[in-house]
């Protein structure tokens, strides 16, 4: 996504209001909630001696009015672009906001230039991203249960949906049909290795590699601005991850169709786990997935070991507690408690957003692969296995939900321990 930022010649009659919507905007297009936005808005605003600042963020838009340093009133109204998953620099905007309140006096020029740096940062390389999505689609395959066989052949195939998802971005800017085309890759490749004796359960496969194309962290985000109040930007963000989760259907489902050798998926998409030592490898693969799955999300490096540590726990929790009470609720709401408090004292400890570590931590939890079996099997006709899946996402997601907010209703002094200098 590109901002279009000042040019030198205009920064100059640009000011502090100027600068806080830029702000603001960065923060939009990189995939911030809404009360996000707000108050990293406020806080700048405050530290550049706008008074009377208010703000009102929506879906593609930002407006405020203040007091400007000469005491004119002012009003801004922005449209921002489709917003996409970049948590790297929404933590470059909110660190930049906490040096603006230690260091306030900051020309105007420079805080456009520090936008602009931000904004054109890509953080990872294409190749990065491609060897994201083979970690990311052998791990998940594993972390579910399927063999090493089958965890393999995922891999391989997130190879080539990797790959597609490069090329597709730079020739097709609609984002569904990247992600029909991407999804039938999934299809395609998984079919043929599947063919060729390359892995044992169809299903797995397939389930492995779209893993890497179930956008997560709209699901989590939606599920926050729920928590906030925020109902008009929670549906918009709930409505592009089902969106998404029916254009995978649909290219699943269409190269099924096509190809003669080609089977319907069947309700198996996971093994269970049958000893302590399939539970740890789960348990790793898991961490390691959701490593990957940052890359892909734009996190920074330094967050990696947190990250990865906490979605491997997150997992393990989850694993014990289905294994021993196969309670659906009860599996998903104390890893999700697990991950909100976790995400919370690391927030204050490594002073980022808590959504850095919360988006990419909750991913094994989401109920986006709910979604996708529940259009998938609605779409073939199978109404049975459609219905439960359905099912299964609205559990998941109220229950992740509960967790969310039972965790927000804790004052924030309270995760200030061990917080880092």
């Amino acid at each position: 996504m590109t901002i279009d930022f000042p040019r030198e010649t205009e920064i100059e009659t640009k000011n502090e209001m100027d600068a806080v919507l830029q702000a603001g905007r960065v923060l939009m297009e990189s995939g911030a909630e809404i009360y996000r936005i707000e108050d990293t808005m406020g806080h700048m605003a405050k530290s550049l001696g706008i008074r009377d600042f208010s703000t009102y963020v929506v879906n593609r838009g930002v407006m405020f009015s203040g007091l400007n340093r000469s005491g004119l009133k002012e009003s801004r109204v922005l449209a921002t672009s489709a917003p996409s998953i970049h948590l790297g620099k929404l933590e470059e905007v909110n660190r930049l906001s906490r040096e603006l309140a230690e260091q306030p006096n900051q020309p105007v020029s420079s805080l456009f230039q520090k936008l602009k740096t931000i904004e054109q940062k890509t953080f990872y390389s294409p190749l990065e991203d491609i060897i994201a999505c083979v970690i990311g689609a052998g791990s998940f395959s594993l972390a579910l249960g399927s063999s090493w066989i089958d965890g393999t052949a995922a891999a391989i195939s997130g190879l080539f949906v990797g790959i597609g998802m490069q090329l597709f971005s730079r020739f097709i800017h609609t984002s569904f049909l990247q992600i029909i085309l991407s999804s039938a890759i999934a299809a395609l490749s998984a079919n043929i290795l599947y063919y060729l004796g390359i892995g044992q359960h169809r299903s797995v496969i397939i389930l492995g590699t779209l893993m890497i194309l179930i956008p997560g962290a709209y699901f989590v985000n939606a599920i926050r601005e729920f928590t906030q109040n925020n109902y008009y930007s929670g549906l918009a963000l709930m409505l592009s991850g089902v969106s998404a989760c029916l254009s995978i259907s649909v290219g699943v489902l269409a190269m099924i169709y096509i190809l003669p050798f080609a089977e319907q998926l069947s309700g198996m998409f996971s093994t269970p786990s049958t000893s302590w030592q399939d539970v740890l490898i789960q348990t790793f693969m898991a961490g390691l997935g959701t490593v990957a799955f940052s890359v892909l999300y734009r996190v920074p490096k330094k967050y990696f070991l947190n990250l990865g540590t906490l979605g491997a726990g997150s997992w393990l929790l989850y694993l014990l507690i289905w294994n021993n009470t196969h309670h659906e609720v009860l599996a998903i709401l104390f890893p999700a408690l697990l991950v909100t408090f976790t995400s919370r004292f690391l927030a204050h400890y490594r002073r980022c957003p808590a959504t850095v570590f919360l988006a990419s931590s909750m991913f094994p939890l989401i109920p986006g692969m709910s979604i996708y079996r529940a259009v998938y099997f609605l779409l073939i006709g199978n109404a049975d296995l459609g219905l439960s899946s359905l099912r299964a996402c609205f559990l998941a997601s109220f229950t992740i939900a509960i967790a969310v907010s039972l965790t927000q209703q804790i004052p924030s002094h309270y995760f200030v321990l061990g917080k880092k200098k």
